[in-house]
Formats: C-alpha cells, structure tokens, sequence
C-alpha cells in the first residue's frame, strides 16, 4: 500500500540507439538470437508422441516412417 508502481507518466522518456557489435566467431559477423525457443516446440511434440505409443524414445525429426516403424514394431498402444 506504501509503494505504487511506476505509471507511463512517471517513466522519463526513452530513446533507444543502436550499437552494431559483429561477432568475432561467424564469417559474417551474425549472432544467434533465440535458438533456446526454437528447440522446445520438437523435444515437447516428441514426447507427446511418446507416451502416445508408450514407448521411451524416438528420434526427431519426428516423420511418418519412424512413426509408423515405431507401430510396426510394437512399441505399445496408442492411446485413444
């Protein structure tokens, strides 16, 4: 009750500048910038496949054949 939180009309205005850092390890002088998200959306779609089939593993990238080997070779009941 003491402590407000900071409105729009408290924060001073902003001016944003940009600073060009080249990467000293890439051909170009490219970065990365989010590879981190990039990388849950597969790990998170296979494990959902996973415990659809009851099984423990399966390689990504996740393509029908693997899919359908993985059924073949009675890896479980898919859950329905």
């Amino acid at each position: 009750m003491d402590y407000l939180c900071a409105t729009s009309t408290e924060v001073p205005g902003l001016r944003i500048l940009h600073r060009c850092t080249p990467s000293p390890f890439t051909p170009l002088g490219a970065k990365g910038l989010g590879e981190g998200n990039t990388m849950s959306a597969p790990a998170a779609l296979a494990n959902a496949v996973c415990d659809a089939l009851g099984i423990d593993d399966l390689d990504l990238p996740l393509t029908a054949p693997r899919i359908w080997e993985a059924l073949a070779a009675g890896a479980g009941e898919v859950a329905g």
